[in-house]
């Protein structure tokens, strides 16, 4: 009777039986005998995933172990559920770079510390990042942004050729000619996710006054969420408190300047023919400890697309694949018929997602992508 062994499995094989095995199953099997362990060792350490609240306690033995093992990893995740991510104790274990390591997830509770070590970690991987997520513990009150701005958007530049997903799920110093900057660099790019605040004045946000001109590349993109502002919305009619209003709307120039802005930014996003994503809102957090009822009116973005049939909407109905259409907390007037016969025209498959601004964001539905 002929026994196939594991270790005599084409790789694929072994990839997909290994899909079912966890860290533990890896560990138990790397203890077995020798020639287990240099056959499952790959496996074990192919993805790691640290909780940083318990990396000071064994520090040491990580680093000499990661010192052995580094050439292994391909994926990693640093997390911390009631504190920061301190990027400094772990650069510290890590050899200069890792040879394989490719995709990275970092969610913390609180801030990572300086721009400069953000840009150090994203410095580990030699092949170049595909992946690369920062997000804030979800539930965590922390309200400051990501210390991620110019250094470490230098550093990512250099990963521009392999980038395939960024996701920013925190706020951020990201400023708005970086993220123009990314968009114009990564060809690979499918996934671009950024989290704003208006209250903040934060980065993460797009100028549309700045890209009118700009090449971008990825045309490959199938999520795209960023908000866009700095649009003249001279449709905004209803009385908004000035006292809140007055810095986020933005009137200047004439109609006729409003609606030629906005179509050529429709005509740029309806080269993203395979986006299944388009989140040009961000819902206020109603979890941060001082949400307060109006913020709801003072966070809204009054300086969006408009997303109306007048406004050039009709550019975007080669976007067929389109399943979310995020506009939460946006100053849109889609409610109508022209625009809700156009989205069923157009957009059949798709969901889209509206906020008013008397709206309680405790009640309402988020959609990451």
């Amino acid at each position: 009777m002929h026994t196939t062994t594991f270790s005599g499995l084409p790789p694929e094989v072994q990839e997909l039986i290994g899909a079912y095995f966890n860290q533990q199953d890896w560990s138990a099997c790397v203890g077995v005998c020798r020639e287990w362990r240099a056959l499952f060792l790959t496996y074990l350490w192919r993805d790691i995933d640290i909780d940083c609240n318990r990396l000071k306690a064994w520090q040491d033995t990580f680093s000499k172990a990661l010192e052995t093992n580094h050439h292994l990893v391909r994926s990693l995740k640093l997390r911390s559920v009631d504190n920061c991510v301190d990027l400094g104790s772990f650069i510290e274990c890590c050899p200069p770079t890792f040879p394989r390591l490719t995709s990275a997830e970092i969610e913390s509770s609180r801030d990572l510390g300086l721009d400069s070590l953000t840009a150090a970690f994203i410095g580990l991987s030699s092949p170049g990042w595909k992946r690369l997520v920062f997000r804030k513990t979800p539930g965590s009150r922390f309200q400051g942004p990501f210390q991620f701005s110019t250094e470490s958007f230098e550093a990512l530049c250099k990963h521009t050729s392999t980038l395939e997903v960024f996701r920013m799920e925190a706020k951020s110093y990201v400023l708005r000619g970086h993220i123009d900057r990314l968009l114009c660099l990564a060809p690979l790019l499918k996934e671009l996710y950024f989290t704003t605040d208006q209250r903040d004045f934060y980065g993460g946000w797009i100028d549309a006054d700045k890209i009118v001109d700009s090449d971008w590349v990825c045309n490959n993109l199938e999520v795209f969420a960023c908000e866009i502002g700095h649009i003249r919305r001279l449709d905004i009619t209803r009385d908004i408190n000035p006292n809140f209003s007055g810095d986020f709307i933005y009137r200047q120039g004439t109609h006729e300047e409003s609606i030629d802005l906005q179509r050529r930014i429709y005509s740029k996003l309806a080269k993203f023919t395979k986006l299944r994503v388009l989140k040009l809102g961000i819902m206020i957090d109603p979890a941060v400890q001082d949400y307060r009822p109006e913020d709801k009116e003072i966070c809204r973005r009054y300086d969006s697309l408009a997303m109306t049939v007048e406004s050039g909407l009709d550019l975007l109905k080669g976007l067929k694949e389109l399943r979310v259409v995020d506009l939460s907390d946006l100053e849109v007037y889609v409610d109508g018929e022209p625009e809700q016969s156009w989205f069923k025209e157009h957009w059949p498959l798709a969901t889209v997602i509206t906020t008013s601004y008397l709206d309680d964001a405790a009640d309402q539905g988020s959609l990451l992508g």
